[in-house]
């Protein structure tokens, strides 16, 4: 039959109580550290996500800003050489506009320079018609004559002058 030893009983009941102790001053201070290092742990995983997040976010947000800085650098841009075209073109109407100016102040100029000098040869001519008259009449005529025959003459001149010019 079976035996019964003691010692075998002590045994079991020495691992029972060694078992219990070590459950309450081994086991759950053990197992506290690891749920507080577990948590800490989920703690750095969740910072870490919600980190990354901001960052995601924050990427985002200055990508954005860069497309607006650079829409916006292109406005400039464009606005810029609008009005450098706008002034270029002020400019060259100016331009053309003193030119114009200053062929008119030129033509005119010329005109008058070319009435002057087509009067002074026309007093020139009569002078010298004058002169032509007194040695064939051998004598001077009088001023009311001179006067009378140089008029004619700058009359028949003229008319002439406007018939060839038209």
């Amino acid at each position: 039959m079976l035996k019964f030893n003691w010692n075998f009983l002590f045994m079991l009941m020495n691992l029972v109580i060694f078992y219990l102790l070590m459950r309450r001053f081994l086991f759950k201070p053990i197992m506290k550290v690891m749920d507080k290092r577990k948590e800490m742990i989920d703690n750095q995983f969740s910072d870490a996500e919600e980190a990354n997040n901001q960052a995601l976010k924050l990427k985002e947000e200055y990508e954005e800003k860069i497309e607006n800085i650079n829409a916006e650098s292109e406005q400039l841009i464009s606005e810029a050489k609008q009005s450098a075209r706008a002034e270029y073109e002020k400019i060259i109407d100016r331009a053309e506009a003193d030119a114009e100016s200053i062929k008119a102040v030129a033509k005119k100029q010329s005109d008058e320079a070319c009435e002057s000098q087509l009067r002074k040869a026309k007093e020139d001519i009569a002078n010298l018609a004058m002169e032509a008259a007194e040695k064939v009449l051998g004598k001077s005529v009088s001023a009311e004559t001179d006067s009378d025959i140089f008029n004619e003459f700058l009359n028949e001149g003229s008319e002439e002058n406007e018939s060839q010019n038209r």
